[in-house]
């Protein structure tokens, strides 16, 4: 009896382990929460006021206002007339002493020192009666301030200086530089309105 030559099935050799891929699982868990950004905590306005109330204030109503040009015409005529009114009385009361020389220095006297004379109190008898004063640019009196008030005056005794002042304020009267003619630029003086004190009960 002849054997079958077939040979055995093979067995095949099982495939290599390899590894199991496992899909993410998804997690549910909240992030973790930042921290919020601080709050800006208001100032303490007690603290705010107490600071505002050192700085100083500047209030345009306590500020001094600048002489209008008519007023400044005016107290200037009224200076005119008094210092005429010396020249008369000196020459009434010194008839002939130093000949005409003597009444027109005291008249000239008094218009270049005017705004200086101590027992005026800083004012000339002009811009006492229009409630006005001649001060300096930091609001100081020019009472018995001599340099100030003799440059800002002598230039009037130059002949026909007194129109050229005229002009200059009337052409400054709307520009920065209003209510100061040359004489106060030279001298760093400014002409104010002065209060009238109110009168006593």
């Amino acid at each position: 009896m002849e054997q079958s030559s077939t040979p055995p099935p093979r067995s095949t050799p099982p495939p290599p382990d390899l590894p199991r891929y496992s899909p993410p699982v998804p997690s549910f868990a909240p992030a973790p929460e930042t921290p919020p950004a601080a709050a800006a905590v208001p100032e303490d306005p007690t603290k705010l006021k107490l600071r505002v109330s050192h700085e100083p204030a500047e209030d345009p109503a306590d500020q001094a206002a600048l002489a209008p040009f008519n007023t400044r015409v005016i107290a200037a005529v009224i200076d005119c007339v008094v210092a005429t009114g010396l020249s008369m009385a000196t020459r009434m009361i010194l008839p002939g002493f130093f000949g005409n020389g003597l009444p027109w220095l005291v008249g000239l006297a008094y218009l270049v020192t005017r705004d200086s004379l101590p027992w005026l109190g800083g004012q000339s008898v002009g811009k006492k009666a229009m409630h006005l004063r001649a001060v300096t640019l930091d609001d100081k009196s020019l009472a018995g301030n001599w340099e100030p008030g003799l440059i800002r005056n002598a230039v009037l005794a130059i002949p026909l200086f007194a129109v050229v002042e005229l002009f200059i304020l009337l052409t400054r009267e709307d520009k920065a530089e209003h209510g100061r003619r040359l004489g106060d630029e030279w001298a760093k003086t400014k002409v104010i309105v002065v209060k009238p004190e109110p009168a006593a009960e």
